[in-house]
């Protein structure tokens, strides 16, 4: 049998090289089609807005034994040379109810909140003086945070501007948080931290020295639920055990300690006993209230896939001549038979007169879908009357003002405004006269509708216990609640597909038209 070699000087093989490299392209346009095939993630956004509602603890909200009450004051408090009570002169700066991007409100018992001055400090929203073992609930709230929050990952990380003041025994001891930052993994781990400073001191009016200024932790966070428009978790506390903290008191069910280095702080500001438990049953007064974070998060929309173009080299139009010889622009037709204007197809086989019809032949149209109206504490279920509870809900129409109303006796605890994602995150006050029993928090319309309800339950020693299922709206509360939106979309992996078995088609195609060529012409 002879072999017949061909070399690539002759058009046949040229012809045969150029389809076989039709075909190899193809292949590697899709190679690269299927390697771009993963979608971006679309769902880090940024925040400019975020504000941070917190009360820091009952205790720091307190009637006190010398000096009035324990407070809360905006801005970072200057030195008052003593260890002595403020007054409306020194420290300088002192007190303030704003300064910045901070503010301090009091909750009053029929809803809203009111402002205090350096004279109503120690008296609650409605006016009565606090004594010890009562308390303001006074709210801090720091605004205009910025960062990026990604609820699909549940990470997020939140800075502040501003700081705020905290005061004992009337400010006989005093110290001061700067510019707080909030980080959260996407294991659901997080830590609050701030710049603190103050004053190494005593309540018995001893000591009195600068300290160095240091970040420390405000709070250790776990099992964060971070969502499209806001967070609320109640900081770690039980079974915390710092070593500094030397008069820890275990006999409660409930003790505990802020963090170890917090702890560690304190104990040179004098106030160090009122972040643990030292007692058998100040685990209530001690503890930190649950911190509520809102924000809206404006995603950067995903760019459409484009279609992807032939790499390198354009594809030739004509067939390449013979060194010397112009190459006809057509092929050369049987003498008297017109030259059909499309390929022929294989003997039996109709030519398709489209591409392969394989995946959708247009892009999806489905988006987001809004979310049911749902309403939630976050994980926390469990709250004394006077706590400040945190609320979160969403599904509900956007920039609408509603009440949040208890009930059976109806009693507002305030009033919202929803985000435009139909959203809130706010706090509100049980008030202390609740009578035990079953009670509804709803939020409600301008015409007293109740769009979404949550079902509590007061006990007698005055424990406010959140139902695990609200029956009357079906909405699950506390962990299992989605607070949070999804990001949504389309994936570009059909397109790709369809595009990536096109091209290698399109190579095959080319392939077959080239050796039907060369058929002919041997």
């Amino acid at each position: 049998m002879e072999t017949t070699r061909m070399h690539l000087s002759s058009p046949r093989a040229r012809r045969l090289a150029a389809g076989a490299t039709a075909v190899a392209l193809g292949a590697t346009i899709a190679a690269a089609a299927a390697l771009g095939a993963a979608p971006a993630n679309a769902a880090s956004a940024d925040v400019t807005d975020a504000s941070l509602s917190w009360s820091l603890s009952n205790e720091a909200n307190a009637g006190a034994y010398f000096g009035g009450c324990n407070f809360l004051s905006a801005g970072v408090a200057g030195n008052s040379g003593s260890s002595a009570p403020w007054t409306t002169t020194n420290p300088s700066p002192g007190y303030a109810a704003s300064a910045g991007n901070v503010s301090i409100a009091y909750p009053k018992a029929a809803g809203g909140t009111s402002t205090p001055t350096f004279a109503t400090k120690c008296q609650t929203g409605d006016g009565t003086t606090v004594r010890p073992g009562t308390t303001t609930a006074g709210v801090l709230t720091l605004a205009a945070g910025t960062g990026t929050v990604d609820a699909a990952a549940g990470t997020a990380d939140i800075a502040w501007d501003g700081g705020f003041t905290v005061a004992f025994y009337g400010g006989l001891t005093y110290w001061s948080a700067e510019d707080p930052e909030l980080h959260v993994a996407a294991d659901g781990t997080g830590e609050l931290t701030a710049t603190v400073s103050g004053y190494a001191a005593s309540r018995d009016g001893g000591s009195w020295a600068p300290l160095t200024p240091r970040t420390v932790h405000l709070a250790t966070l776990t099992d964060v639920d971070v969502t499209s428009s806001g967070i609320t978790v109640s900081p770690d506390w039980q079974g915390v055990e710092p070593a500094s903290a030397t008069s820890l008191n275990k006999t409660n069910a409930d003790w505990g300690s802020w963090p170890a280095d917090f702890v560690d702080f304190q104990n040179e500001t004098g106030q160090s006993s009122y972040w643990y438990t030292s007692g058998a049953n100040d685990a209530a007064a001690k503890k930190p209230q649950p911190i509520s974070i809102a924000y809206t998060a404006a995603e950067a929309p995903t760019p459409e896939p484009t279609e992807p173009s032939e790499p390198g080299t354009p594809e030739p139009t004509t067939e390449p001549s013979e060194p010397g010889t112009p190459e006809p622009t057509t092929e050369p037709s049987e003498p008297g038979t017109p030259e059909p204007t499309t390929e022929p197809s294989e003997p039996g086989t109709p030519e398709p007169t489209t591409g392969p019809t394989t995946g959708p032949t247009t892009e999806p149209t489905t988006g987001p879908t809004t979310p049911a109206p749902s309403i939630s504490t976050g994980g926390t279920t469990t709250f004394t009357v006077g706590d400040s509870v945190p609320l979160r809900a969403e599904g509900l129409p956007a920039a609408t003002e509603y009440s949040i109303v208890l009930h059976s006796d109806p009693v507002v605890l305030g009033t919202v405004t929803t985000d435009a994602d139909g959203a809130f995150a706010t706090s509100v006050v049980i008030p202390t006269g609740t009578p035990a029993g079953a009670h509804t928090i709803a939020v409600e319309s301008s015409d007293g509708t109740a769009v979404v309800s949550l079902a509590i339950t007061v006990t007698a020693d005055g424990t406010v216990v959140v139902d695990p299922i609200d029956t009357t709206t079906a909405v699950t509360t506390g962990a299992a609640v989605n607070t949070g939106g999804t990001v949504s979309g389309t994936s570009a992996l059909p397109w790709i597909g369809l595009s990536a078995f096109g091209v290698v088609a399109l190579g095959s195609v080319a392939f077959i038209a080239y050796r039907r060529r060369v058929t002919q012409q041997d």
